[in-house]
């Protein structure tokens, strides 16, 4: 066991004590299995770069096996094959046992947090400018773009309707097959506005057309902004304000004020050892600004800009190191505590309701009314419904 001084002594008959050698830190694997997105992507690139560190200086190698969708990424995971992720929001999805992960081969997952990306970069809804909309309000009766198996597209939108008291049921809903023709759609007309981030350059397109590029703004300095931000964050809890003053159509005197959530997320198991996550965090902290100037959009990683008050609880072994660092306080871990317990409440009503349905067989609706029901029965607020 590690002895988080690294000395231990022995104590003898006669009461003397002798210093053994310190022992050594804890080892990296030769080779680690990650999943990332695919080839080409910010994920995977940032997951290469770190891959590169951890070869040039513990002579130990990152696998990355790349996964076209959110099963793909979080199944080697689950199974045992991959002992992490480099993921989006859907690690979240998985934690909850909603969206994709809503089915009886799923369910929800104890998964923790080793680090998270918590860039600023903003996310939310880019509309056509020749539109007219401006603000979540003037979202009502227009054409909004829905992304086929985009959750995490979809559950944006959502964020931001319900800032204005709205559901999908207040809007015109138009299926959309990938994040790319979502464009192209509000490009032609097909829709009016679509999910948009400052971290997508396509973007641009927009930007560029004739009828223009508006980001729908969510204030959150008002009174009527706080409030407006309180049925997000019963809604879709992840999602948090920001105010982007960088991006296309957007400057110190022209902000965006919107939200966004860490993105990626690099996430394991709970039962994944303690010293190697320890070993892994305190590896990134170190050579933070390395790895900051090999991977396009990293700052986010840094140990000062982690958020201990999330939606996920971190690792055991990145909660050592965040401790020595002197960031991780009590109530950090008070916090931690309960998002650990929100997984036993959910894994517990996960096993009860598989129990019972018996030869009714699952039902994703029923799973989501037990889910909830559990939740808020041990003081939770669902979200997500």
């Amino acid at each position: 066991m590690l002895i988080k001084s690294g000395v231990r002594t022995l104590s003898l008959a006669a009461g003397l004590t002798l210093p053994l050698v310190a022992m050594a830190e804890p080892t990296f694997p030769r080779v680690s299995v990650w999943t990332a997105y695919d080839t080409g992507s910010t994920y995977y690139i940032q997951a290469s770069a770190l891959g590169g560190l951890l070869r040039e200086h513990q002579n130990s190698n990152i696998r990355i096996i790349p996964g076209r969708n959110d099963v793909a990424r979080m199944t080697p995971l689950k199974t045992g094959q991959a002992s992490y992720t480099m993921s989006g929001i859907a690690t979240y999805f998985a934690q909850e046992g909603v969206m994709l992960f809503n089915s009886d081969e799923w369910g929800p997952q104890p998964l923790r947090v080793v680090s998270a990306n918590f860039g600023g970069q903003a996310i939310g809804l880019a509309a056509s400018g020749a539109s007219g909309i401006e603000t979540p309000a003037d979202l009502e009766g227009k054409r909004v773009a829905y992304v086929l198996g985009g959750d995490a597209m979809n559950m944006t939108t959502a964020a931001v309707l319900s800032y204005a008291g709205l559901t999908w049921d207040d809007v015109r809903k138009v299926e959309i097959g990938s994040p790319l023709e979502a464009i192209d759609s509000v490009l032609n007309g097909v829709a009016h506005v679509m999910p948009g981030s400052t971290g997508n350059p396509l973007i641009e397109r927009l930007s560029g057309s004739p009828g223009g590029l508006s980001w729908v703004q969510l204030p959150a300095d008002t009174p009527e902004g706080k409030e407006a931000w309180e049925r997000i964050a019963e809604t879709v809890p992840y999602y948090q304000p920001i105010t982007a003053t960088e991006g296309v159509n957007i400057s110190e005197e022209n902000p965006w004020h919107s939200g966004g959530y860490a993105l990626p997320i690099l996430a394991t198991m709970a039962e994944q050892d303690e010293d190697e996550v320890y070993a892994l965090v305190k590896f990134m902290d170190e050579h933070f600004e390395t790895f900051n100037r090999q991977a396009p959009a990293a700052s986010g990683w840094a140990a000062d800009k982690q958020n201990f008050e999330w939606i996920m609880p971190y690792h055991d072994g990145a909660i050592r190191y965040f401790t020595e660092k002197g960031i991780w306080s009590d109530e950090h871990q008070a916090h931690n505590d309960e998002l650990v317990r929100r997984q036993q409440v959910l894994s517990e009503a996960w096993a009860e309701y598989m129990q019972t349905s018996g030869d009714n067989g699952f039902s994703t609706e029923e799973w989501s009314d037990y889910r909830a029901a559990a939740l808020t029965e041990a003081g939770f607020i669902p979200g997500l419904r």
